[in-house]
């Protein structure tokens, strides 16, 4: 049997969003307790890096990328899978987190999140019975090479936040020109220390972005406008547009 599962969701995560669905399809939302991400006391107590936040008696147990079918698992007990590289789970785990990823490209090393926190959720530790400090110790040990490797994509995944996140400022109304023209590189290193920081929690001493990774991304943002806008588009439509999912929500967020 599971033991207590809770979920930390945003309404607006495409993962979050599966996750409840697939739950409910399967008659397992009432047996979790479902947090909103929205309540920033509890995002801090519960040491959410990222959502879906899954917590099984306390201990972080998933988060993103993860399945809706593995939140079912967990959910009712049936978790059998194995976690076979542990280092590249916890780096898939830091691209999918857009403020893991924010902070580790603003300061160009992985250091500043490697967290046993984040590596018990990227291990799975509580089902799998990997330690999330001998996780952490691996990644730590190749963190230069680590982060060279992974740059690329976490650039590529910042640039997805800031079409998202540029698609809500705009109140849903952003195409190509809308998104190409507020990713200046001046706007783009402004969004990255605010999205890599909690008040001055999470900046380096002299915050002040490495002008080379600053225009990388913004030059991938407005090479990609058209296919970032349509992406966002997609997903948010299909999220804030879903009645039933927001009955869900409503009936069952901070239930127990």
């Amino acid at each position: 049997m599971a033991g207590r599962v809770e979920i930390v969701i945003h309404p607006t995560c495409a993962a979050s969003y599966e996750a409840v669905k697939a739950l409910a399809a399967e008659g397992l939302l009432g047996e979790v307790v479902l947090h909103s991400a929205e309540d920033p006391r509890l995002v801090l107590r519960l040491g959410a890096w990222s959502v879906p936040w899954v917590l099984v008696d306390g201990r972080p147990a998933a988060t993103d990328p993860v399945d809706p079918g593995e939140v079912v698992e967990i959910a009712s007990g049936a978790w059998q899978r194995r976690v076979e590289d542990p280092v590249e789970a916890f780096m898939a785990t830091v691209l999918h987190s857009a403020y893991a990823a924010a902070v580790a490209y603003l300061h160009g090393s992985l250091e500043p999140v490697i967290d046993e926190a984040l590596a018990s959720a990227a291990a799975r530790s509580p089902l799998s019975g990997l330690d999330p400090a001998e996780v952490a110790a691996m990644v730590r040990r190749d963190a230069a090479g680590l982060y060279q490797e992974w740059e690329d994509r976490l650039m590529r995944a910042l640039g997805v936040s800031f079409a998202r996140e540029t698609w809500w400022g705009l109140n849903g109304s952003m195409g190509r020109e809308e998104l190409r023209q507020a990713a200046s590189p001046a706007s783009v290193a402004a969004w990255l220390i605010a999205k890599a920081s909690i008040g001055r929690g999470g900046l380096p001493p002299r915050p002040l972005p490495p002008r080379e990774r600053v225009e990388k991304l913004a030059g991938f943002i407005r090479r990609a406008a058209a296919g970032l806008a349509s992406k966002v588009r997609r997903e948010q439509e299909a999220i804030l547009g879903d009645e039933e999912y927001w009955r869900l929500l409503r009936e069952n967020l901070g239930r127990g």
